[in-house]
């Protein structure tokens, strides 16, 4: 499997994340750049969620 493929399905399974999943994931981080990396990933879910969320006038 290539990188991209695999950042590909990376990035497939963060979009599955549920909100408290996420949270699970940086409170067990091991370190503060995996802590990081956590929180931007549940940010940017977080985001695209918001954004259908407004396209789809259910705010």
């Amino acid at each position: 499997m290539s990188t991209n493929d695999a950042l590909k399905m990376l990035y497939k399974e963060c979009l599955k994340l549920d909100p408290d999943e996420a949270v699970q994931l940086i409170l067990g981080a091991e370190t503060e750049e995996e802590q990081e990396f956590y929180s931007m990933v549940s940010d940017l879910i977080l985001q695209q969620r918001q954004r259908k969320a407004i396209e789809e006038n259910r705010f």
